[in-house]
């Protein structure tokens, strides 16, 4: 089993950064923020690459050709399924003919899912890029990297990402928040843990004081929740391990 990592919070501290993650603990409302800042959705390069596509295709030309590269990539992927499902419709002279028809079929979608995925990069950024105020695209950008927060509370746990968006012409700001699906439950807290407090030293001191949270994704992920009855010092333990469905 892994170890666990602990996330600690000094007697009258309530912050912590751990791993890139901001934790804070609001003990007064028994809530519980971790918050990341993200990298902007666009880069410099890719923001520069998808303006001069633009001004030498033309967005409607973009949008056929991530049409076309997405509609090619299904064809190819049927083909492959036809021919991993039907070898038999094939003689055993034509052997060598199915080998180099499966590889050539996954080298397609290969090509075809890279370039579905950058022409509608393309698409995705021009669309993001237009400025609804002024009428005028590729001017509005991310001005702040993305945060994303998780905040777990006694009845509910939520996720949320905010970007942060603004026109370079005409000033125009714009904040989203959206809301994000999580996959979480809940397992209860053991009420006959009691460990010795590192920071006051006293012992039979620290107790798990809230249920534990429970976040599946491709690592199940448990976040437990510790303090000191005696001097405040709390604690976040986290841990990592496969899902065992």
């Amino acid at each position: 089993m892994a170890k666990d990592k602990r996330i600690k919070f000094p007697s009258g501290s309530y912050q912590a950064v751990y791993d890139g993650i901001s934790y804070r603990i609001d003990p007064e409302n028994d809530i519980v923020e971790m918050s990341q800042r993200l990298n902007p959705r666009y880069s410099p390069e890719s923001r520069e690459e998808a303006v001069s596509l633009a001004n030498k295709l033309g967005p409607e030309r973009i949008r056929k050709r991530a049409r076309l590269f997405s509609k090619l990539l299904i064809l190819s992927i049927l083909l492959f399924l036809f021919l991993m499902a039907f070898p038999v419709l094939f003689s055993a002279q034509f052997e060598g003919f199915l080998s180099w028809g499966k590889f050539l079929t996954i080298v397609s979608e290969v090509v075809f899912l890279y370039m579905f995925g950058y022409y509608r990069g393309v698409v995705s950024y021009f669309t993001d890029s237009y400025c609804e105020k002024c009428g005028k695209h590729f001017v509005f950008e991310e001005y702040q990297a993305p945060l994303v927060k998780e905040e777990s509370k006694i009845d509910a746990y939520t996720k949320t990402l905010t970007q942060y968006w603004h026109c370079k012409n005409c000033g125009h700001k714009d904040i989203k928040i959206e809301f994000q699906p999580v996959d979480h439950h809940r397992e209860k807290k053991q009420d006959n843990l009691k460990d010795t407090c590192e920071e006051c030293g006293k012992e039979h001191s620290i107790e798990e004081y809230r249920n534990i949270d429970v976040i599946n994704r491709a690592l199940r992920k448990k976040i437990r929740y510790f303090k000191c009855r005696n001097c405040g010092y709390h604690e976040i333990r986290l841990n990592k391990s496969f899902k065992i469905v």
